[in-house]
This record gives structure tokens, sequence and C-alpha cells, in this order.
């Protein structure tokens, strides 16, 4: 995965139509679930985590990732456009962006942690 993915789409629906169906968690998956507030859950199969922040019906940006594995973190805008809501996901890996800049700082403060490329945690 790049360091950050986005997308945008226009929807013929208001933001408070379109955040409401954000409290529905089938549009993350099927076994889904998610607490609208910040430091709720946020669960879909294998992926878990929380919520960072939550400002209805504009923003929502959460943090989930698989066991083990490097997680990432989701931002979802809606403004209102003329013909409802242009809404932009963007899904980023912010540590791997660390990984790169700041490695430097991990090595000094005796850090490690999953993801970390094998060569900057020797």
């Amino acid at each position: 995965m790049d360091p950050i993915v986005e997308r945008e789409m226009e929807l013929s629906a208001s933001p408070e139509e379109v955040w409401e169906s954000l409290a529905e968690p089938a549009w993350l998956a099927e076994d889904a679930s998610i607490e609208l507030r910040p430091g709720g859950e946020v669960r879909a199969g294998d992926r878990s985590g929380f919520v960072e922040e939550v400002d209805e019906p504009r923003r929502l940006a959460f943090w989930w990732g698989e066991d083990g594995k490097e997680s990432t973190r989701v931002e979802l805008t809606l403004e209102e456009a003329a013909e409802g809501t242009l809404l932009r996901v963007a899904e980023s890996r912010p540590l791997a962006v660390l990984d790169l800049v700041g490695a430097d700082l991990y090595l000094d403060l005796g850090v490690s942690r999953p993801g970390m490329p094998e060569m900057l945690a020797a």
C-alpha cells in the first residue's frame, strides 16, 4: 500500500443522510461494528481499532489494522455539494512515513514496533 490512498465521490444525499449511513457499519463489512465517538471501537473481519475523531456530520477518522500488522488511519470528510454530498476517503500509513523520515528517532529511543523495517530495527 502506498503511504496514502485517496478517493472521492459525489452522492445524491445530504451530508446528514450520508452521516446516518456511516452509523450503520455495513459499509465497512457485513460483520462490522463502529462506535461513533472518540475512543469508540471499530471492527470488521480481522481488522479492529479505535475512532480518533468524530465531527458530525462532517468528519470521521479512525485507526485500524490486523493483529501483528501495521495499522492504517482512515479519514472520511463530507462536504455539501450542488447535487448532494462530496465524500472524500483517505487511508494512510502515517507510521510508514515516520519509518522513512523519523527512523533515527526510533533508534535513538530504542523503540521498535510491528511493520518497522528490519534493517532499522537491528
